[in-house]
């Protein structure tokens, strides 16, 4: 009988299509990464991968043993979950990923609820940028994660829910001569002036996170240039200095909350396909998801469509 005792590194294998980036990802050599599979393949009398293609790829028996432990993997972490169901004094484990400003809007709106239902859960927040949630997803260190983002192309690790498509919105100081000017456009239902906002200073999101690159792609179709330009990764920072008539900002509307009814700011949705972005849950194929990061993931949903139906109702 072979028993696999590191069945990571064949699963890692398969997932880089590359034993050398798999050891990177597993922090081992490539050399014990080799010797580990060709111990396997001897072991179960078959190959596992084709090596004669680049990059590398299953076999069918190849494909066969991942469903095998993939399943065996699920089965396992069910029974975890199961056990810590029957066990009520054990502290219950949620981990949950978000980008670097979407934690501080959104606990403060859900935990409470959510602790009072589950007052043994333990939740770990990591906050990072967009691609580091990926890895963090991937690697299970999260049970799902929340994300303004769309998947390169089909992953056969993950799933990508998509809750809602939301807007990004232009934020003006609401007396400055350009708001002003704006607010006629959209009374008269006339298209704004883009080149209007090429006068004043762009607070931006890093082109490195989602937001700050649709935003920047949006610009180039438009042929906008902007010599001033002020870059940062926090939302709370782009709305104040805003709102000290600092200059403009596009933001999500998920990350507007008291925009709208914020004495010193207008925001304007200048109804751009270019500016929306989908609104997502990710989390690992094949895991198992227990009753509690269900419970999550049903009072995130269900605040954010809130939260965007009220968006609308306010802009009527």
């Amino acid at each position: 009988m072979v028993v696999n005792r590191n069945p990571e590194y064949f699963l890692m294998i398969a997932q880089e299509c590359s034993i050398c980036h798999a050891a990177e990802k597993l922090y081992i050599s490539q050399s014990s990464l080799s010797q580990h599979l060709a111990k396997l393949e001897a072991g179960l009398e078959v190959k596992l991968f084709d090596r004669s293609t680049n990059p590398i790829r299953l076999t069918e028996a190849g494909r066969i043993y991942q469903q095998y432990l993939e399943s065996a993997r699920y089965l396992y972490q069910k029974l975890q979950s199961d056990l810590n169901e029957q066990n009520r004094s054990r502290c219950q484990h949620v981990g949950i990923g978000l980008g670097t400003w979407r934690g501080s809007l959104l606990l403060p709106e859900i935990l409470p609820d959510f602790l009072t239902q589950h007052p043994r859960a333990q939740v770990d927040l990591r906050e990072f940028p967009v691609s580091e949630l990926y890895t963090l997803t991937q690697s299970e260190k999260v049970d799902f994660s929340v994300m303004n983002t769309v998947l390169s192309g089909p992953s056969e690790n993950l799933i990508q829910e998509v809750i809602a498509h939301e807007r990004i919105l232009l934020v003006l100081h609401r007396d400055s001569p350009t708001a002003q000017k704006y607010q006629a456009f959209r009374e008269a239902g006339t298209p704004y002036d883009l080149k209007m906002l090429q006068t004043m200073r762009h607070i931006s999101l890093n082109p490195a996170l989602s937001v700050g690159s649709h935003v920047s792609s949006f610009f180039s179709r438009n042929h906008l240039t902007f010599s001033d330009c002020l870059y940062t990764t926090n939302n709370s920072t782009v709305l104040s200095l805003v709102a000290k008539g600092f200059g403009f900002c596009f933001l999500v509307e998920t990350g507007l909350q008291d925009a709208y009814t914020h004495p010193e700011l207008v925001v304007f949705d200048l109804k751009s396909q270019n500016l929306i972005l989908p609104l997502s849950l990710l989390y690992k194929k094949n895991s198992y998801v227990s009753p509690l990061v269900q419970d999550l993931m049903e009072m995130i949903r269900g605040y954010y469509l809130a939260l965007l139906e009220k968006n609308h109702e306010l802009e009527l």
